[in-house]
């Protein structure tokens, strides 16, 4: 009987445990850095690919810094961008003017871009563990 209990109790301790994740998995990482990357209609521009979890440090139980990198694949290029630009400015002036500031921004980021033109990149990404599991630190202006 007392073997049945220590079994028990040993296996209620193991399932506590595996539930308590001290680091994001590599899949927790990913969408996080998807998230923030792709945000802002950035997803409609570029995709993300081959993602890769380069490195990780564990700050303490609630704060991790991943150290990351993919590749921005570009959807469409600047000339097909401000194309659509020049068809919305002649319904929707005001947001035609919200949407030539962003193709401008990208333009500085990235210069001259055609669709399919790949931009490598290798970033850290500070993450949190909340109530809701593993969040980017920048989402609470940490």
């Amino acid at each position: 009987m007392r073997t049945l209990i220590s079994l028990t109790s040993f296996l209620f301790v193991i399932l506590l445990l595996s539930g308590c994740q001290s680091v994001p998995s590599d899949a927790e990482i990913q969408i996080q850095v998807a998230k923030k990357v792709l945000s802002n209609n950035n997803e409609k521009i570029f995709s993300l690919d081959n993602f890769h979890k380069v490195n990780g440090l564990s700050v303490d139980k609630q704060t991790y810094i991943a150290e990351v990198e993919y590749g921005l694949v570009f959807r469409k290029g600047l000339e097909e961008l401000s194309e659509e630009l020049n068809r919305t400015s002649n319904d929707n002036p005001l947001a035609a003017f919200g949407s030539g500031t962003e193709l401008l921004a990208q333009l500085m980021k990235y210069g001259q871009f055609k669709a399919g033109d790949r931009i490598p990149h290798h970033e850290k990404f500070k993450l949190i563990k909340t109530e809701q599991g593993w969040r980017m630190a920048d989402d609470f202006n940490l």
